[in-house]
């Protein structure tokens, strides 16, 4: 990162210390497999193969041009895949994950939370939403011609495009500006550091526990209190600093017996 950008995230990271309304993290939650998620059946798994490859894979279109993507040939749809994260703070994400009129995708409580500088690092990009209430297409035209003039009979002919995948719209049927959401249009790939802790039901799930132990990842639960989190933190480190001493501790090698010289 350039000493420009490490300024720019030090200056908005004194600004927004105190406030509560920012969260300075994302989170990606993962949902049941689907017809675009082959490789896993439901959350628990998703969440499995994002921690085990290290990597959150953008597998669909989320814009608001899905409709006129969905004709056209694959190799260009998949240029508009991206990945989705939210940054509604941390005690918030029960609401995320509960049932919610109207919506088709269903998060569950499955995920990872990110730094934001890290996704600000790695090209990621607040979703822009189009407002056309009350029949308002002054906004709407606009980005229809850009979207003409960046795909003209299926080939991408200008860098107009990439301004695309974060484009959705807000109107009386589907508002969902809420979400706070970022997305990544490139495959998200990071290390066992970049995790700030993962997201998990309150109890069971023992195999991705003890596989988020192996990276020395805590975890924390949707519906939580600050409170809740800082106490579960200090314990799960206290834990993880115990299963670290164990598996240094040298094993114990018991000395071969010797046996005496039969002659005197």
């Amino acid at each position: 990162m350039q000493q420009s950008q490490i300024l720019m995230l030090n200056l908005r990271d004194a600004v927004t210390r105190a406030r509560e309304d920012i969260s300075r993290f994302v989170v990606h939650l993962t949902r049941s497999g689907t017809a675009d998620l082959t490789s896993a059946d439901t959350a628990h798994d998703n969440l499995v193969n994002i921690i085990t490859s290290h990597t959150v894979k953008p597998f669909r279109p989320h814009c608001l041009f899905n409709n006129r993507l969905d004709p056209m040939p694959a190799p260009l749809r998949s240029q508009f895949n991206v990945a989705c994260f939210t940054e509604v703070p941390l005690t918030q994400l029960h609401l995320l994950v509960g049932d919610i009129p109207g919506r088709q995708i269903k998060l569950e409580p499955y995920g990872l939370v990110f730094r934001k500088e890290f996704i600000v690092a790695s090209g990621g990009q607040p979703a822009i939403y189009i407002n056309s209430y009350n029949n308002n297409q002054w906004l709407r035209e606009s980005v229809d011609e850009l979207f003409e003039k960046a795909i003209v009979n299926g080939n991408l002919v200008s860098n107009l495009w990439r301004l695309l995948p974060f484009i959705n719209a807000m109107h009386e049927r589907y508002d969902f500006t809420w979400e706070r959401e970022w997305r990544t249009r490139e495959a998200l790939t990071f290390k066992g550091s970049d995790i700030v802790c993962a997201i998990l039901p309150p109890t069971g799930d023992e195999d991705l526990r003890n596989l988020l132990a192996r990276y020395a990842v805590a975890v924390i639960s949707p519906g939580w209190t600050y409170e809740q989190i800082v106490s579960e933190l200090a314990q799960q480190q206290r834990h993880t600093r115990e299963l670290i001493e164990v598996e240094r501790e040298p094993a114990t090698v018991e000395a071969p017996h010797v046996h005496g010289n039969a002659e005197g």
